[in-house]
């Protein structure tokens, strides 16, 4: 095995990643082809979110897991891959579940993560992948408790700056053409989005707006916190994935209350699936839909195998009206 301590982003904090190689000349790196190859990665929680300050939620989030796995990849994806620098990254879908949600409660002491990650390149040329897709088993504390995955597409920097500057101009476009970009009625309160400080609210009060039937929320979004302090110097200036997973999380507790009556306390994003479209900017407006998936027939609120409510959401984020990602997501009432 290679074991070593990757760079270490203030997110991740201090975390140790093994490389289990398949076969034995994949002990030696530049050995062996581009096939599967096998990490696994370990870490202690963290008290509190590092990228969005104190929480109040009792739970662990599934941001920790899905931002270890991306930085994961990025990181095997030029040791191991002989991915060059020169390409850009960019995440195409992420997906993230909570599979045994008493692990995900906060006890009384510092819990450890382990994630057991299996990484398939794709879209070989040249002996290089030009993707990386990772699936992950997750633990905390020894017991299996999530899944998490994502797929990662390396662009050269000239296809990146073309796809960037296509999506900016028809979003661009479509405002200026007097799309009607909606206005929020207000901000929540910090608790109901399971934070303290009202720095850490991105989302705007949902306003209703279905008008074939189905009752449709939408959100205004703060993409411009995508550029602030608390990514760091090194973040991307396009809006990062981890945005959209903690946009998700509040828009979906709030979503859950007004929709279903969940108390956002006692409420958590046990389930996340993304496929993003293009790329969104912090400089235009950016807003988010949100409906209600699977319903019964009855009306009445799906319950998971434990018999605790769970809502069912999809979730569409616009600039203009250009698509730049789609959510399917679930919020889980504990009681």
């Amino acid at each position: 095995m290679d074991t070593f301590t990757a760079p270490s982003p203030t997110f991740l904090g201090t975390h140790h990643l093994v490389h289990r190689p398949a076969s034995p000349e994949a002990f030696l790196l530049k050995a062996t082809g581009p096939i599967r190859q096998n990490f696994a990665f370990s870490a202690e929680l963290p008290e509190e979110q590092r990228l969005f300050g104190n929480s109040l939620s009792p739970y662990h989030e599934l941001l920790f897991p899905v931002e270890s796995l991306r930085q994961t990849m990025l990181f095997a994806a030029r040791r191991y891959f002989r991915v060059p620098a020169s390409s850009h990254p960019v995440v195409t879908s992420g997906s993230a579940e909570i599979t045994r949600l008493d692990a995900w409660r906060r006890g009384g002491t510092r819990a450890g993560i382990a994630l057991e990650l299996g990484m398939t390149p794709l879209d070989i040329v040249g002996g290089v992948p030009h993707g990386l897709e990772c699936e992950a088993a997750v633990s905390i504390d020894g017991e299996r408790c999530g899944t998490a995955s994502a797929r990662l597409a390396f662009l050269a920097q000239g296809i990146y700056r073309s796809h960037r500057g296509l999506g900016r101009r028809q979003s661009e476009e479509s405002l200026a053409a007097g799309y009607d970009a909606p206005a929020s009625p207000g901000r929540p309160l910090p608790e109901q989005v399971g934070h303290r400080d009202s720095r850490d609210v991105l989302v705007g009060l949902p306003e209703h707006t279905g008008a074939d039937g189905h009752d449709e929320l939408t959100f205004t979004v703060d993409a411009g916190a995508a550029a602030g302090p608390r990514f760091g110097a090194g973040a991307p200036d396009d809006v990062p994935p981890a945005l959209f997973l903690e946009v998700s999380r509040q828009v979906g507790l709030l979503a859950a209350a007004e929709l279903r009556g969940f108390v956002p306390s006692h409420a958590v994003l046990s389930r996340w699936q993304a496929t993003f479209r293009g790329f969104a900017e912090p400089g235009l407006p950016l807003y988010c839909t949100v409906r209600e998936g699977l319903r019964r027939a009855d009306g009445r609120v799906c319950r998971d195998a434990a018999g605790r409510p769970v809502v069912e959401l999809r979730l569409s984020f616009h600039q203009g009206s250009r698509a730049v990602a789609r959510v399917s997501a679930s919020v889980l009432q504990d009681c």
